[in-house]
């Protein structure tokens, strides 16, 4: 089953919110399930049109599900850093939740290599998804490691609005707007799993780099309790200065989807004809402008020759858009909109 490696979808909901775009996660969420209810009806339909087919069809996956567990069950055994996140990545997409083993697999390669801020995020990654999990321990150290990185505030944030817990929550949020950045450290993760699963259980770096990108494709920062707060009908004067300073962090994300949000937070807090509102604007345009060229370009995107190119420069640049941009350079395409090109929403 081929597995596109450019994704855009979540892009095009975070750049369409304007409202600040509480629901990417939601969204994904619910993708998904909406997915899940589309392949169950077009199988059903299969197995009666073709049952053949359709048995050849579901051993496929069948194949697919045990080579993915091998190369879970391979990668466990090496113990090396590397090997021992993307073992415990690759245990959560096989059984859908972080087992006791993954958050433990997690936290050994944590350990491992305890300067590494991507192997300290990959281990909170896994226990925010994980009911079971204390996520405090991994917050505070990630925020040790890299505390420009405001990621583990927005956790500490969703976990006090759910508490309804204000200290906490001002806590957090103050933690949040003092932040620089909110980086999902997207090309060391990418990169040094994909490094780590090439070459086992029959995985080649194309194999192997779609799988990580799939996954992390899941992993989001809670957005909710953000908009609840700066996305109000009357914001209080003294709220909107930190609004302005945590929807930067966000626009400076390492991310596609984590910019958007940042955007659209930042185009609802600055004033209508303000110079700060026209760079969001602009900043904007160039979005949606990649999103529009990934979809014409799409079947060219996700062909041999990029997922190639790709698998070359993924860990050469910091963020998930650079990289986007030297591979759409790389495969004669200009990552920056033309002065004619039409924005299909210019100023949202």
């Amino acid at each position: 089953m081929k597995r596109p490696v450019v994704r855009w979808a979540a892009l095009v909901v975070a750049l369409l919110c304007a409202a600040g775009c509480s629901t990417v996660a939601r969204w994904r969420q619910e993708h998904r399930d909406a997915s899940l209810r589309r392949r169950e009806a077009n199988e059903a339909a299969d197995a009666r049109a073709d049952p053949a087919a359709y048995r050849a069809m579901k051993r496929r996956l069948a194949q697919r599900d045990a080579q993915l567990r091998a190369l879970q069950t391979a990668l466990a055994t090496r113990g090396d850093a590397d090997s021992l996140a993307a073992s415990a990545v690759f245990e959560r997409a096989s059984l859908g939740y972080s087992s006791d083993a993954a958050l433990q697999r997690a936290a050994r390669a944590a350990a491992a290599a305890p300067t590494r801020v991507d192997l300290a995020f990959v281990a909170l990654q896994l226990c925010e998804t994980a009911p079971q999990c204390d996520a405090t321990p991994l917050e505070t150290r990630l925020l040790q490691l890299d505390p420009e990185n405001g990621v583990a505030w927005s956790f500490v944030l969703l976990r006090a609005d759910r508490a309804n817990d204000r200290a906490a929550g001002a806590t957090a949020f103050y933690g949040l707007a003092r932040s620089r950045r909110i980086d999902l450290y997207w090309s060391q993760v990418v990169s040094h799993l994909t490094a780590a699963a090439t070459g086992t259980a029959g995985f080649d770096a194309g194999a192997a780099l779609a799988l990580v990108l799939g996954i992390e494709a899941t992993f989001a920062p809670p957005l909710d309790p953000i908009s609840k707060l700066c996305l109000v009908p009357q914001l209080q004067p003294q709220m909107l200065d930190p609004c302005r300073q945590v929807a930067a962090a966000f626009g400076r994300g390492d991310t596609g989807v984590v910019e958007a949000y940042g955007s659209s937070l930042a185009l609802n807090l600055w004033p209508a004809g303000s110079p700060q509102q026209a760079e969001v604007a602009a900043q904007r345009r160039r979005l949606r402008y990649r999103v529009d060229l990934t979809h014409r370009n799409e079947a060219r995107l996700n062909s041999p020759e990029a997922t190639r190119t790709l698998a070359a420069l993924v860990g050469r640049y910091p963020s998930e858009q650079a990289t986007y941009r030297a591979v759409y350079a790389r495969l004669g395409l200009d990552p920056e909109p033309p002065a004619d090109w039409k924005d299909p929403a210019p100023g949202r």
